[in-house]
């Protein structure tokens, strides 16, 4: 019954490691500045759409 019990506990405690890590990705991100993000989205979808027609293109 132990182990039972212990297990809830180890869960909630990777959950708030797991906010944590996620709290201090955000800040770091705050860093760079927002015009390097949008060329990061830009450029992720060209891939995607790129990507996608190679895949129809190649069918």
């Amino acid at each position: 019954m132990e182990s039972k019990e212990k297990r809830p506990v180890e869960t909630g405690r990777s959950q708030l490691d797991q906010l944590v890590s996620m709290e201090q990705f955000y800040e770091n991100l705050r860093k760079v500045p927002i015009k390097y993000l949008d060329l990061f989205i830009g450029l992720c979808a060209a891939a995607l759409v790129i990507v996608v027609a190679l895949g129809i293109w190649n069918r």
